[in-house]
Parts: C-alpha cells; structure tokens; sequence
C-alpha cells in the first residue's frame, strides 16, 4: 500500500472515523468500514450484503476467531503491513492464516504461507505438526510439501505427543511421510496410540482385531447396510396382527445402527494405517514384542505378519 495511504487507513481503523458497521467477537464490539473490509474479503462482502438482520442493523457477530486474532487481522487488512505482520508468533500466524483461507483473503493468506515457509526451518517439531494441521486443514499443499520436508529432516522427532491429536486424515499422512524415517515398530505404536487415545477402537473388545469379530452387532448389517431383509419385512406386514415397537425402542434401535456404522467406519480407519506399516522390516523378536502383544491385530493375523519378519 501507498505510504502516504498506510498512516491514512490505520488511522481511520484507530480513531473509528465514518465507521458503518460492528464486529462482535466475544464481549468486544470493533467499529469497522464496509467499504474496506468488503474490499478485502469476499466473505465479509456477502455478509454485508445479505438480508440477514444483522444487514439492517450493521452489528454482525463472528463466533470463529478470538477478539486479539481479529484486532491483528483488521490491522493488516487496513494497512497491509507485511512487515508488522511477520511481528507475530506462530500462533498468531497460523489463526490469521486459518481467518484468510475461511474469509477468502487471498492477500493475508499469501503473506502467512510467506512467513510460515521462512520460518520452517528453525520451527520445533511441534509448531511443524500444528502448522502440519493447519495446512490440511485448509487443503494448503504449498505449505504442506514444505512442512513435509522439515519434518522429515528432523527424522526421529516425528515420533512426538503433538502428532496423537491430529485429525484423521492429517494422522494418516503423517503416518504416511514417516516411512523410512521412523523404524517400523515405532510407527505401529504411534498407530496403537492414535486410535487408543482418539477413542476409535474398543479396549474392552480390541483382543479380535480390526479384522476378526470385534463387534456381533455388524452380523444384523446386510450388505446394503440396512438391518434385516425385505423378505422379513415382507413377512411381518403379512401377519394378521402386528404390535407396534415404542418410540423409545426405535429411536434406540436407530441410535444403536448409527453407533454400529461409526464402529465399523472406526475399524476401516485403523486397517488403513495398519497397511502403511511394513512388517517384513521388523525382526521376530521385536514383532513378537511389540505387535504379539498388540491388540490391533487378530491371532491369525499376527501368524501371517510374523512369517513375513526378518
């Protein structure tokens, strides 16, 4: 921005001059131009212009962004600071980056991945998976391939905490880039553990495998996925007198499909990172030791994976 126009804007943002509209976030109110945010973003462009209440009374409320992530946002977009934005820390960058990919900054999300990419380098191995997440998260390949590069430079330190709380499909790429890098066993805890503390396998019942039987309700699922079949259907609506379930034990039979069909989804996600794991790398000793004692893996499945050891 002109350096006559960056003293001029900021100071309309500061003293609040010809402001039309508020944002609320928290209990903080901010004074704003339509003029300018709309110019900025295209979110804020269909907000104003749209025939909500909020439109009538120029107060809009925002509920995904705290009132300091904001205040920093309006800064840059009112003066487009690139200097004073590269000021901030990590986190600070990272939710601003989050506010460009969700508001269509295009402007604030380019100089983020700017910082971000110049930052990798020196960055912890926890501020690489938060910034891992972040880019998955906006679907950032950019930012992902260069946060890819680093964390594998730092090989064995993407065996971390940070990594357990990742979503699933950011986990599963994670798992994925740390081939080579991590030994195999290594790898098939951090799977053990992701899905222990994500709540995706069931302790009590894990001993089956995500293979064997763990759960008797999938018997009731027939290969569409609906319970029973036409054929008993049809012989139940042809019986003379039929009594009709309570609305308790229908909504409880539905709410039990739903639990059903997350479980069996649960179960597929944990096959999936069981496939990335290469078990002809592991030596007996240390496959008996680390996935004998698993109870990821059905009995017969722990023979195949162990005739392929070293």
């Amino acid at each position: 921005m002109d350096k006559w126009l960056k003293p001029s804007f900021a100071n309309l943002l500061e003293n609040q001059k010809f402001s039309d509209c508020h944002i609320l976030v928290g209990n903080e109110s901010f004074n704003c131009h339509k003029l300018i945010l709309s110019s900025a973003s295209e979110f804020y462009e269909r907000m104003f212009l749209s025939d909500f209440q909020e439109s009538k009374t120029a107060e809009f409320r925002l509920n995904d962004v705290s009132p300091d992530t904001l205040r920093v946002f309006l800064d840059y977009v009112y003066t487009y600071n690139f200097e004073k934005l590269k000021t901030n820390p990590n986190e600070m960058i990272l939710n601003l980056f989050e506010c460009g990919s969700k508001w269509l900054v295009e402007s604030i999300t380019a100089d983020c991945e700017a910082v971000l990419k110049e930052r990798a380098p020196q960055m912890s191995i926890g501020n690489l998976v938060e910034t891992f997440q972040v880019a998955h998260n906006a679907e950032h390949k950019a930012i992902i391939k260069t946060v890819t590069f680093h964390l594998r430079r730092l090989a064995g330190g993407m065996k971390c905490y940070d990594s357990l709380f990742l979503t699933s499909d950011a986990f599963e790429e994670y798992i994925r880039i740390c081939d080579d890098k991590i030994p195999e066993e290594d790898r098939f805890k951090m799977i053990e553990a992701y899905v222990t503390i994500n709540g995706l396998i069931d302790v009590e019942t894990a001993d089956s495998g995500v293979n064997g039987t763990i759960l008797d309700e999938f018997k009731i699922l027939k290969d569409d996925d609906k319970p029973g079949s036409s054929k008993e259907i049809s012989v139940v609506e042809n019986k003379a007198a039929v009594s009709l379930p309570d609305k308790n034990c229908i909504e409880s039979s539905a709410g039990d499909n739903k639990d059903i069909k997350l479980k069996k989804l649960h179960l597929t996600y944990v096959k999936t990172l069981l496939n990335y794991i290469h078990f002809e790398q592991m030596g007996k000793t240390t496959f008996y030791n680390v996935v004998g004692k698993s109870r990821l893996l059905t009995y017969e499945e722990k023979f195949e994976k162990m005739f392929l050891t070293k």
